[in-house]
């Protein structure tokens, strides 16, 4: 199947209050005249949320009692696969997680082979309240995880926030995510084409920022190299860590330099998948690995220490 015809996925994460049904309504009022399909999510075994849908969509799946991100892993996977039975098939379908999810697990899913011949993940976008955004921090590990898995990070509820405390929060989530976008909405509401950025240079000089008020420990350290990996011992290690420390350890995303091959492997791991692949030639660049490592209270000793043993000697 064409890369054009797989039906197109927006996954809304984000703390419960932070408005993700909210965005959820704007976009699919840009998306009208659509085939548009919603996977909704509550914790609960009333899903209060689906009521909030005000815009017009062509089917609703209601997954309760639970959250997709673990114990209704098969539940989803269901699903999809109900939707490639329909008539039609649709153009987008919008996944809006329960306020607790550790979303990296659904990412992951997308990111299986019998999956991605049917749907193409465009895009994770993370919905935080500017007002309480730290607090939540604080509070849940989930919150950080939802942030560190983003694409797009949207700061709702700007109303009441001055200009320079914008300015903070944009630098903070920048440090805690370089990798994703970071947009602005005072009510939910964000241009498309805000969601369709190019992908950002991973390996982007990563600035110190004053520390906050109330710490976050949800950071990022990068690794570089020139040397080449052995690609079953990165697997390993990466794979070992991964899961043996998934409360602190939240995502993994770069490219490597693989010894005896020309080509670069592009790593990417969420929830509990680990994702390594080849991504084409290495051009004019100088062949070398640059990877992105997301989490909480994470080293670059300890980093360091971890993808040792993988580099060729």
């Amino acid at each position: 199947m064409g890369k054009d015809e797989r039906v197109k996925v927006y996954i809304l994460t984000g703390f419960l209050g932070a408005g993700k049904t909210t965005v959820l309504n704007s976009l699919l009022r840009q998306f009208s005249g659509h085939n548009n399909i919603v996977i909704e999510n509550e914790f609960g075994k009333v899903n209060i949320d689906a009521g909030l849908i005000t815009e017009k969509i062509d089917q609703l799946y209601e997954l309760t009692s639970g959250c997709i991100c673990c114990s209704l892993d098969n539940d989803l996977l269901e699903v999809l696969g109900n939707i490639l039975q329909k008539e039609e098939r649709p153009d987008h379908v919008f996944i809006e997680t329960t306020g607790i999810a550790d979303v990296g697990n659904i990412i992951g899913m997308f990111h299986m082979p019998d999956v991605q011949r049917h749907y193409e993940l465009v895009s994770t976008i993370c919905v935080v309240d500017a007002e309480n955004i730290f607090e939540r921090l604080q509070q849940v590990p989930e919150a950080g995880k939802q942030l560190s898995c983003a694409d797009v990070i949207i700061i709702n509820k700007i109303k009441q926030l001055a200009v320079p405390q914008l300015i903070y929060l944009s630098q903070q989530l920048e440090q805690m995510n370089p990798l994703a976008f970071i947009t602005t909405s005072e009510d939910g509401f964000v241009p498309l084409k805000e969601l369709h950025f190019p992908e950002k240079s991973i390996g982007a000089t990563i600035a110190p920022v004053a520390p906050v008020k109330h710490p976050h420990k949800v950071n990022t350290v990068l690794f570089e190299s020139p040397e080449a990996f052995d690609l079953n011992m990165l697997v390993f290690v990466l794979d070992l860590h991964f899961n043996a420390y998934p409360d602190q350890l939240y995502r993994i995303k770069g490219y490597v330099r693989i010894k005896d091959t020309p080509e670069r492997m592009l790593v990417q791991s969420t929830g509990k998948y680990l994702h390594i692949q080849p991504a084409g030639e290495w051009g004019s660049a100088t062949p070398s690995s640059t990877l992105v490592f997301i989490g909480k209270e994470l080293k670059t000793p300890t980093i360091q220490r971890i993808l040792t043993p993988a580099l060729r000697k």
